[in-house]
C-alpha cells in the first residue's frame, strides 16, 4: 500500500453538519490503512547477515570461504551456523554475447545457483536543495540506468514530496522516464526569510536551540549594521517567547526581531526535515513489503536534524526489523562555495559588514555541511548501507550505491536463548585474515522475540471485507468520487460516503444517543494489489435534537487518497457498533 505525507487524510462531517453539532458530540479520526499481514514463526531462530566485502577501490571480492569470516554479537564469538555465497552477474555484462567460434566444452559447467531478487526503492528528496542540485541528480541516476540494474533487480521510485510515483519493475526505460519528471519542491530558501539581517536556516537552528552564541551575535551585529534599520527593522518578524538558555534576552527592539526571525526560519526548516522524514518512513513502510534483498537508495543535498532524534531512530528502526539496507548519496556534489556571502547577493544590504558575521559565516562552513549530511551519514551507518559524499561524480555514486553487488556472503548464527525479546545487539563481522578489504554490513540486529504463547487473534471482520470483493448492504450507504488533485500537483481521489443512520440503533449514555462508525476506503490496481488506502472512524455522543436532525439528512464522510494515474477498483466498507456492514466498489480511472 502506498502513503503519500503531502496527501490529507480525513474522515469529517459536512460543514453543513458541523455547524449543528456541538464539538463533544462527535469525535472524528483517520490515518493510513495497513492490512494485516499474514506472520510466519519458526522454532529455530536464526540471524541471518548479508555481508559485501569491498577492496580500496570499492570493488566487491569473491572467493572467500566460512572460514574467512567471524562473527562478533555483543563481543562475543558466535560460530556461524550457515554460511552460502550468492553471485550476480554484473550490469555491464547483461548484453547478449556473440555465439562462440569455439564448441563448448562436452561437460557444461555446474549452474550458478539463483540468487533472491533484490528491491532498491530510489528515494528523491525534492525538498531540498536547488533545482540544477535535482536536475544534476536525475541525469547522473538516468546515466547509471543505462547499464542496467543487474540480475534479479527491480526498481521502483518515490519522492518526498509526492510519494510513490513509479512501483518495483525491472523496466529502466520506465524507471529513467519517472526520475526525468521529478521537479523540486523546495520550501525553504537557504538565504533565510531576508537579505539583511542574513540567518540561514543553519545559523537560526544554532540560535533557536542556545547552540552557539556566536551566531546570535553574527547576526545581532549584522542587524544593527543594516541600511536603513530602524524602518527596515520595524517589518521584521518580532516572535514573542524568550528562548532558553540565559543569554538570549530580548532586551531591545533588534534583539528581538534577530530572535523572532531566527526562531521562524528553524521552525519552517525543522517542518521541511520532519516532511523529508515521514516521507522517508513511508517509503520504508512500501519497501519492506518487496521481496528478496531490499535497498533504499537516498538522494538529498541533506536537511537539517538536529531536535529530530526520536525520528531518525524511529525510522533506523524500521529499517533494521524489514532488513533494509539504506544507501545515502550526497546530491551537493564535491561542496565549494565563496567565502561568507553566496555569489551574486547583493553586497549593498548592510553599512560595513560586521567582522563577527565574517568570522562565523568562514567557521562554520564545514559544520553547516556535516549538520545537513548528519541524517543520511546516521541512516547508512546504522543500517549497514553507504554514504557517497564529497564527489562530483554522481553516477558513479549512483553506481556504487545502487548496483547489484557480484558477490554477496550470507551469514546466519543461532544467539543466546536468554537474548531472545527484541532488544538490540551490536554486531561486528570480520575477517579472520588482514588483506586490506573492508566489510559492509549491518552493526546490530534486533533479537528474535519469542515465539507468543497464545494463538494469533483473528483479523477484524471490517479487514477481511476490505480486501474482499462481494457487496454487503446491512446498513444503507451510497459512495461517489471526486477527482482532485493535492496541493503539489499530484492526482487524488476523494471517496464521498453517505451513510443513512435512521436504521442505526444508538444506544444511551449518560443522557447521550451513543453508536459508532468505521470507515476503510481503497483503491485496488488490475491485479488486485492494494494501492492506496485509509481508515477512518466517527464516535457519536450525539444530543436528542442534534441526532433526529441527522436521521432526517444522515451523515457525510470523506476520505481522500493518492495514487498515480491508472484505472482502479474503489473498495469501500462501512461497520457500525453493532457489527452490521456495507460493502461496496465502483471502478474508476484516475486521469494523468
Amino acid at each position: 500500500m502506498k502513503k503519500l505525507g503531502c496527501v490529507a487524510v480525513c474522515a469529517f462531517l459536512t460543514a453543513a453538519q458541523q455547524g449543528q453539532i456541538v464539538v463533544d458530540e462527535v469525535r472524528v479520526s483517520a490515518h493510513a490503512y495497513t492490512p494485516p499481514q499474514l506472520r510466519l514463526t519458526a522454532q529455530t531462530q536464526l540471524v541471518q547477515l548479508e555481508v559485501v566485502v569491498r577492496d580500496a577501490r570499492g570493488r566487491a571480492v569473491g572467493g572467500l570461504r566460512r572460514a574467512d569470516f567471524g562473527i562478533l554479537d555483543e563481543g562475543k564469538p558466535r560460530p556461524i551456523a550457515a554460511f552460502s555465497v550468492e553471485t550476480r552477474e554484473p550490469a555491464s555484462s547483461l548484453a547478449p554475447a556473440s555465439a562462440p567460434a569455439v564448441t563448448p566444452a562436452v561437460v557444461p559447467p555446474a549452474p550458478r545457483p539463483v540468487a533472491p531478487p533484490r528491491s532498491i526503492l530510489l528515494f528523491f528528496d525534492d525538498l531540498h536543495g536547488t533545482a540544477g542540485e535535482l536536475q544534476r541528480t536525475q541525469l547522473a541516476a538516468r546515466r547509471f540506468l543505462e547499464s542496467g540494474l543487474g540480475t534479479g533487480a527491480r526498481a521502483a521510485v518515490y519522492a518526498a514530496s509526492q510519494g510513490l510515483t513509479l512501483d518495483f519493475t525491472a523496466d529502466t526505460a520506465q524507471i529513467s522516464d519517472a526520475i526525468e519528471k521529478l521537479h523540486s519542491h523546495t520550501r525553504i530558501s537557504e538565504n533565510g526569510m531576508a537579505l539583511c539581517p542574513r540567518i540561514p536556516p543553519y545559523q537560526a537552528y544554532l540560535i533557536a536551540n542556545n547552540l552557539d552564541y556566536s551566531a546570535f551575535q553574527a547576526a545581532l551585529d549584522e542587524a544593527h549594521a543594516c541600511k536603513d534599520a530602524d524602518s527596515s527593522l520595524g517589518t521584521q518578524p518580532t516572535g514573542g517567547v524568550v528562548p532558553k538558555g540565559p543569554r538570549l534576552v530580548r532586551s531591545d527592539p533588534t534583539t528581538a526581531v534577530v530572535l523572532g526571525q531566527a526562531e521562524q526560519t528553524w521552525e519552517q526548516a525543522r517542518v521541511s526535515s520532519l516532511t523529508s522524514l515521514d516521507a522517508l518512513e513511508h517509503a520504508l513502510e512500501r519497501l519492506a513489503r518487496a521481496p528478496g534483498t531490499r535497498v533504499l537508495l537516498m538522494a538529498s543535498t541533506g536537511f537539517l536534524s538536529g531536535t529530530l532524534e526520536a525520528e531518525r531512530d524511529a525510522a533506523i528502526e524500521r529499517a533494521i526489523r524489514a532488513g533494509i539496507v539504506i544507501n545515502g548519496l550526497d546530491a551537493k556534489g564535491l561542496w565549494a562555495e565563496p567565502p561568507v556571502r553566496p555569489f551574486g547577493e547583493d553586497a549593498q544590504t548592510v553599512k560595513g559588514f560586521p567582522l563577527s558575521a565574517f568570522l562565523f559565516e568562514a567557521a562554520t562552513v564545514g559544520t553547516r555541511v556535516d549538520a545537513l549530511n548528519a541524517a543520511m551519514a546516521e541512516f547508512a551507518a546504522a543500517t549497514g548501507g553507504l554514504f557517497f559524499h564529497n564527489s562530483n561524480d554522481l553516477a558513479g555514486g549512483f553506481s556504487e550505491l545502487g548496483a547489484v553487488p557480484e558477490t554477496t556472503y550470507l551469514l546466519a548464527f543461532r544467539p543466546d536463548e536468554q537474548v531472545l525479546g527484541g532488544a538490540y545487539r551490536k554486531l561486528q563481522v570480520r575477517l579472520t585474515a588482514k588483506t586490506g578489504q573492508y566489510i559492509q554490513t549491518r552493526p546490530g540486529y534486533f533479537a528474535p522475540a519469542k515465539a507468543p504463547a497464545d494463538t494469533p487473534a483473528e483479523p477484524r471482520k471490517l479487514d477481511t471485507e476490505a480486501l474482499a470483493s462481494d457487496a454487503l448492504a446491512e446498513i444503507p450507504v451510497t459512495l461517489a468520487g471526486r477527482l482532485g488533485k493535492t496541493d503539489l500537483g499530484a492526482p487524488s481521489l476523494s471517496l464521498l460516503i453517505h451513510v443513512d443512520i435512521a436504521s442505526l440503533q444508538f444506544a444511551e449514555r449518560d443522557g447521550r444517543q451513543t453508536q459508532k462508525l468505521a470507515f476503510i476506503g481503497g483503491l485496488m490496481d488490475s491485479s488486485g494489489r492494494l494501492v492506496a488506502a485509509k481508515e477512518g472512524v466517527m464516535e457519536f455522543a450525539l444530543k436528542k435534537e442534534t441526532l433526529a436532525r441527522l436521521t432526517a439528512s444522515g451523515v457525510n464522510a470523506t476520505l481522500t487518497l493518492g495514487a498515480p494515474p491508472g484505472p482502479y477498483r474503489v473498495r469501500v466498507v462501512v461497520q457500525e457498533a453493532t457489527g452490521k456492514m456495507a460493502a461496496l466498489h465502483q471502478v474508476v480511472e484516475i486521469p494523468r
